[in-house]
């Protein structure tokens, strides 16, 4: 018995485009939804509750949305190889950089504030359980950092919804 892909030779790519459309898309709205619903929130919760939430978000983003981005960018560019022209090719291979470079932005633009958060979550922790309380200037601090880092995730968020539509492009064009 012949597999689908023996059988359809434009089977397996479309299959691929489809799925890898659907994943960036998916990944586009979580990132975007992390700025847009996410930060406001953890903005209105007290200091040590926003920065053990942003913590247990930040890990769950950081276990599962690089790879994913990689995936999915790899995925791309092997589609570009196999592009029928010029235009789908050029698209293809914009939306593999743009979706894999969150990873390379990640690094040069939000890893000193990932850090920083990371660090004030565990001095407050430190300072309830000494049963000592944030100074106000603290608290203003962790609540500044919070929103800069929903601010910089807008950047990846807008480099994988422009992967998207570039993929997007390459589809429909």
């Amino acid at each position: 018995m012949s597999s689908p892909s023996t059988t359809n030779p434009f089977l397996a790519p479309k299959l691929l485009q489809t799925t890898t459309l659907l994943v960036t898309g998916l990944s586009s709205g979580i990132s975007l939804s992390l700025s847009v619903f996410v930060t406001p929130r953890l903005l209105e919760s007290p200091t040590p509750l926003m920065l053990r939430q942003w913590r247990h978000t930040y890990a769950l983003g950081a276990a599962t949305m690089p790879l994913t981005a990689v995936a999915a960018g790899a995925a791309y560019a092997w589609l570009a190889l196999r592009a029928p022209g010029p235009r789908g090719r050029a698209l293809l291979t914009a939306a593999a950089a743009l979706t894999a470079g969150i990873v390379p932005y990640t690094w040069a633009c939000m890893l000193g504030v990932n850090k920083r958060l990371v660090e004030k979550e565990r001095e407050v922790a430190a300072l309830e359980k000494g049963g000592a309380e944030l100074t106000a200037e603290e608290e203003i601090g962790a609540k500044g950092l919070v929103d800069f880092w929903g601010m910089l995730n807008l950047g990846r968020a807008g480099m994988l919804i422009a992967g998207t539509a570039c993929g997007l492009a390459a589809t429909v064009f």
